[in-house]
């Protein structure tokens, strides 16, 4: 049986639903189901409400003054962390990676709507933030950005990848009503999938994860996903698996073909989907049907929100 943990918030729509969908002629001989967990929240959706379950219980006790994290100008995480601080009117400072653009999308629009500070800066400057987050103090130090003192303040990594996040990314797992052969779930930063791959290991269970990356020349998510596991005293997950073939043009960089492939999986679902992590998601497992290496197996897609990222 579904487990439903009662600590979530009363608008959650936890445990998300899991799917059947029909199998085109491509998966003919595979058996295909999607865990909707784009449904859970309209702001705070897929992986990101999972990600900011503990730190939501957290700041119902002792919320922080500031907060400030960084992200991609499509960030979904910056998204949802923007909705909640604003719910919580806790002022939020975000580092957007690259310049500013004339013409701000959905998700940029939406944190200008909720009073996020944005601040953007050069890829050279992001990158070595992201590679030392030391170097994010010092940054906003130097650019003055701090509206309140620094023992009051809350930093946040990348997608959120921390600790707090994985365990509760581990706590969806539980959610599985059957033990699928393999799982496909899009990766940013990772931390989706080292958690349900390290809870598909704790049970026992022989399914295979395959994280889709969604960024390129990203090869380097090994060494901090590592460093991640290492801060929360588990080991790699032997079920896990990177796979990086699927980036297209890079993170958030929306081609004609990724618009294409898209129109054509949502008429072949009825499913919304985004073309940032979803899209490349069934690019890879149409490739692994095609290759015929999902043959009679049970395989589950992890659908992770982010539908504003569409516009």
């Amino acid at each position: 049986m579904a487990i439903k943990h009662p600590q979530y918030p009363n608008d959650w729509q936890l445990p998300s639903a899991i799917q059947c969908l029909p199998s085109p002629d491509w998966a003919s001989r595979v058996s295909l189901s999607i865990k909707r967990d784009d449904t859970i929240h309209p702001f705070i959706s897929g992986n990101k409400a999972r990600k900011l379950y503990s730190l939501i219980q957290r700041w119902q006790v002792s919320p922080p003054q500031q907060v400030v994290t960084m992200g991609g100008n499509r960030s979904n995480y910056l998204h949802a962390l923007g909705y909640l601080c604003y719910q919580k009117s806790i002022p939020l400072l975000a580092l957007v990676r690259g310049h500013e653009p004339e013409h701000y999308h959905s998700t940029l629009s939406d944190l200008k709507r909720w009073q996020v500070k944005l601040t953007f800066v050069d890829k050279l400057t992001f990158r070595q933030c992201r590679e030392n987050f030391e170097n994010v103090r010092l940054l906003v130090k130097e650019k003055d950005l701090l509206s309140e003192a620094e023992s009051s303040i809350e930093w946040l990594p990348e997608g959120g990848s921390n600790v707090e996040a994985f365990n509760g990314i581990m706590l969806a797992v539980d959610e599985l009503t059957q033990i699928p052969d393999v799982i496909f779930v899009p990766a940013g930063t990772g931390c989706t999938a080292l958690g349900i791959a390290a809870a598909i290991d704790k049970k026992g269970w022989h399914t295979q994860v395959i994280a889709v990356v969604v960024l390129k020349g990203a090869e380097s998510i090994s060494q901090s996903l590592g460093k991640l596991a290492k801060q929360a005293n588990t080991p790699w997950p032997k079920s896990l698996t990177l796979e990086h073939r699927f980036c297209d043009k890079g993170f958030a960089k929306i081609t004609p073909e990724i618009k294409k492939q898209k129109a054509y999986y949502e008429q072949l679902w009825s499913l919304p989907l985004e073309p940032v992590y979803s899209v490349k998601m069934l690019n890879a497992v149409k490739a692994y049907c095609d290759s015929g290496m999902l043959d009679n197996k049970q395989v589950l897609l992890w659908h992770t929100g982010g539908l504003q990222g569409d516009t």
